[in-house]
């Protein structure tokens, strides 16, 4: 699985964002999880999101800018996880750390953990993954408000079918021998 920083260096990288704009990186991140769990029903990376004052934070990653520069992006996000996170940035890039913010603000995952808390108070509470996947899936099988998915064709050849093929069968071809016995 991908490690958040890969994530937030790659989108620091496509952006160039300044070390100060933390805010928006974070968003940003915060962003493109949320979308690959509505899109693929699974997470980039493993980090859960706090719900702080100014919006979902990965903790690790605040630690790390809050002291240090992030690691420059070494191209090990994987082709269909940066997919997601370039369809994230061509929705949300061109928006400012408050706009991402009031976005956060407004949604339910956020509204969820922050629940009884005043508007300054500091917060550990998890934003929890089931609420991501609900909110945000419902967002994209409405079409309201939100990115659209990129994705790259693939092109199969004769070639790459009949290998793939080969892996299928060879996976089932324990389970289909049992079944042509029954």
């Amino acid at each position: 699985m991908t490690n958040v920083l890969t994530v937030a260096s790659y989108i620091e990288d496509t952006l160039k964002l300044p070390r100060y704009d933390s805010k928006k990186l974070q968003k940003l991140v915060y962003f493109a999880q949320a979308w690959s769990i509505a899109w693929t029903g699974k997470k980039i990376f493993t980090d859960d999101f706090e719900a702080w004052p100014d919006g979902p934070v990965v903790r690790e990653l605040f630690r790390i800018q809050k002291h240090y520069d992030l690691p420059a992006y070494d191209g090990s996000l994987p082709q269909h996880e940066r997919e997601i996170v370039d369809s994230v940035l061509a929705y949300y890039g061109r928006l400012g750390h408050q706009d991402l913010i009031d976005l956060t603000h407004e949604h339910l995952p956020w509204v969820e953990a922050r629940a009884g808390l005043p508007p300054t108070a500091p917060s550990r509470n998890h934003l929890r993954d089931e609420t991501l996947r609900n909110f945000y899936t419902e967002r994209a099988i409405s079409d309201t408000d939100g990115p659209t998915r990129q994705t790259s064709l693939f092109v199969l050849t004769d070639e790459s079918a009949e290998a793939i093929g080969d892996v299928v069968s060879s996976e089932w071809e324990e389970t289909l021998s049992l079944l042509a016995k029954a």
